[in-house]
């Protein structure tokens, strides 16, 4: 019941389409927001990006208390909606202000709204009023707020995070620069030739009066005619070929250098990008043996990635819980399990053979714990699967008896 309801909602909100995108938002911003709350029978689930957000109060669990701001557009003023969360001893309370811009900049917050009646549609099922939620009911605030898990060494005491590259600010600058350059090489690397002024054709300007010197490249054949220096030096002039040569290499390596540093500022492993494909694809098990920087890191931003869903589950199933209009007869007291899928930087056969090994060949994990973990299950789930798994099993060797004979010996059936 609990599992298929919150699975159905998270399906109803696209919700693994839209968290991975917004995932992307979170490292190139710093955080996300995400926003649960109940309309017209459904849980609903929103996001909203790091510059949406403003805490107010937060401690070691994370903050607690923020303000979420919404823009919206209609008859070409710009209405913002600021969502205040706030608590005190007994509830978790939320506030709604809109506001309306006196000018059509998007910039201007404007005046407060106090007459919720002509409102654009947008707000047609918000209330002015607070919504309490009790803190006997709900184990936490409606709002989770998302941050890579990145020391926020800019703003040491700020409760915000910050970007993934916001220490490799420099690097990009470098690495945008030798882009530039290598760009620059193959327009200044367009070939040259220095031919004598007599051997370029006029053509006058009769806008400027000016001559210009053109060489026609189309002509295929040219006549030969005496074009003897007139320092009588006694050399013909010819046209010489001045294309100066490529350094397309030398600055791809100097680009491939920086890359591998920016790798290491933004917590991957040295070698996690390259410019060109000469050392070939790193294969996963390759990642792991290496003791690599990048799976430590991707394992670090899963575990606060994993809290959160962890997070949106439980507040998927309060709120249907206690709104009467949701139609859920469900606990909210459930057991949530997040398992992410390692076989894309992990090799799952050398992991087992060096953990077999280690535990001399013997089982290192048992058969429940094993079927939790291969299927991403909770232990209610995974032990209804080992309770059918020993039934088909007791119902096949009972089967295999019953065709070898009685006893279980061959050719010793009943006469």
């Amino acid at each position: 019941m609990e599992n298929q309801f919150v699975q159905q909602t998270l399906k109803d909100n696209h919700f693994y389409n839209n968290f991975e995108r917004y995932l992307e938002y979170m490292f190139a911003t710093g955080g996300i927001v995400i926003r649960l709350y109940t309309d017209r029978g459904k849980v609903k689930i929103r996001f909203a990006t790091a510059d949406a957000f403003y805490p107010i109060t937060s401690d070691a669990n994370g903050v607690s208390e923020a303000v979420i701001a919404s823009k919206f557009m209609s008859d070409s003023h710009y209405y913002t909606l600021l969502e205040w969360h706030e608590e005190t001893d007994t509830d978790y309370v939320v506030t709604n202000e809109v506001y309306k811009s006196t000018t059509n900049s998007n910039d201007d917050l404007g005046v407060k709204i106090d007459d919720w009646s002509n409102l654009p549609d947008a707000f047609k099922n918000m209330s002015p009023q607070p919504t309490r939620y009790s803190k006997k009911l709900y184990s936490r605030p409606t709002f989770i707020y998302l941050k890579p898990n990145l020391a926020n060494n800019l703003h040491i005491d700020s409760p915000l995070g910050i970007p993934i590259y916001a220490n490799a600010i420099d690097t990009l600058r470098q690495l945008d620069e030798a882009y530039d350059l290598l760009f620059q090489e193959f327009v200044k690397g367009k070939r040259r030739i220095a031919a004598p002024a007599n051997q370029l054709k006029r053509e006058v300007d009769p806008q400027t009066g000016k001559t210009r010197y053109y060489v026609d490249w189309s002509e295929d054949v040219y006549m030969a005619y005496n074009t003897t220096m007139s320092g009588g030096d006694g050399e013909s002039a010819k046209p010489t070929d001045i294309t100066l040569g490529l350094r397309n290499e030398a600055i791809v390596a100097g680009i491939n250098d920086l890359l591998h540093f920016y790798s290491s500022q933004i917590g991957f492993s040295a070698d996690m990008f390259t410019f060109d494909s000469k050392q070939g694809v790193i294969t996963a098990t390759a990642v792991i043996s290496e003791n690599s920087d990048t799976y430590q890191s991707k394992n670090s931003h899963e575990t606060l990635i994993g809290e959160a869903i962890e997070h949106i589950c439980q507040i998927i199933v309060e709120l249907a819980k206690n709104d009467s209009g949701v139609q859920y007869s469900g606990q909210t007291d459930i057991d949530i399990s997040v398992n992410f899928d390692d076989s894309i930087a992990k090799d799952r056969n050398d992991n087992l053979d060096y953990y077999m090994k280690a535990n001399g060949n013997h089982p290192v994990m048992t058969q429940l714990e094993a079927i939790k973990r291969a299927n991403g299950i909770t232990d209610v789930e995974a032990q209804q699967v080992l309770d059918q798994i020993n039934a088909e099993t007791a119902n096949a060797e009972g089967a295999i008896e019953d065709v070898v004979g009685g006893n279980g010996k061959d050719g010793e059936g009943n006469a």
